[in-house]
C-alpha cells in the first residue's frame, strides 16, 4: 500500500514564466533539472518529502521519443498553457504495487527506472509504476518507490520555509465521470482506506474521500448535468484543486494582502482561503490553516480549462 503523498505534478508550457509565477504567489521555487532521455525538465517547490513539480518540455523530439508519457504531454501543452497534470504516491515496494494492477485492464508494464540530473550534477534516481500507461490526467495516481533516500533527497534539495506561510500537502481533489470502478481501485489495488462520501449538491456530483498518509484524497463524481460534468467535457478526468496547509492563516492573509495576490474566503469558513482566477492560476489552490474543518472542503466552482 503506498504510505504517503509524494508530489503533485503541474504541467507548464514556458518554464521560466511558471518559475516567475509561482515565486510571486509566494513559494520558493528552484530549478529542477532534466529527465534523462525524456525531453522534460522541471522545478520543484518542495515543503519536506512532498512537493510540487513544474513540468515542462525542453526538446519536444527527445519527448516524443521517450514513448505515449511525452507525446501525451505535448498533446496536453499543446491545448493548455498550464494545467493540473497528475500526481504521485510514494510506496517501499512497488512490485507488490504492480502487482495488485496485474490482473486488471490498467496493467501497461512492469515498473522501470528514471533519473533527474540536478543542475549540481547529482542524479536522483527512482523507479515508476504507471496503472493505465499514462500518468496525465488520470482519476488515480501514479507510483513512485525512491532509489535514492529519503536524507539524501533532503540534503541535495533543502526544503525552505514558503514566503507564503505554506508547510505541506493536505488535499487533492480529483474530477471522475464514472465513480465505483474508481473508488473501487482506490479500495482494492491502492488500499487506501476510504473516509467518507457525501453529497455535493451544487455539482450535480458526490465525493468520496481516501486517506493518504497525513492527507486526503477526495474524488468528485458526476451524477449527471452541472458545474462538474460540463467540466469533464472540457478538460476529462484527473485533478482539479489541491490544498495546502499554512501554520499562521494570519500571516499568510497578511502576505497574500500585501503581495496584492487576489484571494477570498473558501464557502467552508474563516480557516481555508483560496487564490482566486485573477491570481494567475487556472485550477483552485486552497491554502488552509491547521483548524480548518475539511468536512465539505471538496464544494469548489470548477474552472473553464
Amino acid at each position: 500500500m503506498p504510505t504517503r503523498f509524494d508530489h503533485l505534478v503541474i504541467a507548464v508550457r514556458d518554464l521560466d514564466a511558471a518559475i516567475r509565477q509561482y515565486r510571486q504567489l509566494g513559494f520558493e521555487v528552484r530549478y529542477g533539472g532534466r529527465h534523462t532521455g525524456r525531453g522534460t525538465h522541471n522545478a520543484i517547490i518542495r515543503f519536506g518529502l512532498d512537493y510540487i513539480e513544474l513540468l515542462s518540455v525542453y526538446n519536444k523530439a527527445e519527448a516524443l521519443a521517450s514513448g505515449h508519457r511525452g507525446s501525451r504531454l505535448l498533446e496536453i501543452l499543446e491545448k493548455h498553457e498550464e494545467i493540473l497534470l497528475g500526481f504521485a504516491l510514494a510506496t517501499n515496494d512497488i512490485t507488490r504495487e504492480a502487482e495488485q494492477f496485474r490482473k486488471t485492464e490498467l496493467f501497461a508494464g512492469e515498473p522501470f527506472p528514471m533519473e533527474r540530473l540536478l543542475p549540481d550534477g547529482h542524479l536522483l534516481a527512482w523507479r515508476l509504476f504507471i496503472p493505465g500507461g499514462t500518468a496525465w490526467r488520470r482519476p488515480w495516481p501514479f507510483l513512485f518507490q525512491w532509489d535514492t533516500s529519503d536524507t539524501q533527497r533532503l540534503q541535495l534539495e533543502q526544503p525552505t520555509a514558503q514566503p507564503n506561510g505554506a508547510s505541506h500537502w493536505s488535499r487533492v481533489a480529483v474530477a471522475v465521470a464514472t465513480g465505483q470502478p474508481t473508488i473501487d481501485l482506490y479500495r482494492q489495488q491502492l488500499g487506501l482506506k476510504q473516509l467518507e462520501s457525501i453529497d455535493v449538491t451544487q455539482q450535480v456530483a458526490s465525493c468520496t474521500t481516501f486517506r493518504s498518509g497525513t492527507g486526503n484524497i477526495d474524488l468528485l463524481i458526476s451524477r449527471g448535468e452541472g458545474p462538474l460534468h460540463h467540466m469533464l467535457d472540457r478538460c476529462g478526468e484527473g485533478p482539479v484543486a489541491f490544498s495546502l496547509t499554512v501554520d499562521d492563516l494570519a500571516y499568510t492573509r497578511h502576505f497574500l494582502t500585501q503581495s496584492n495576490i487576489p484571494f477570498e474566503h473558501d464557502a467552508t469558513g474563516a480557516h481555508v482561503i483560496r487564490l482566486t482566477p485573477q491570481a494567475g492560476v487556472p485550477f483552485y489552490l486552497y491554502l488552509a490553516g491547521p483548524d480548518a474543518d475539511f468536512a465539505h472542503h471538496a464544494v469548489f466552482q470548477p474552472l473553464a480549462y
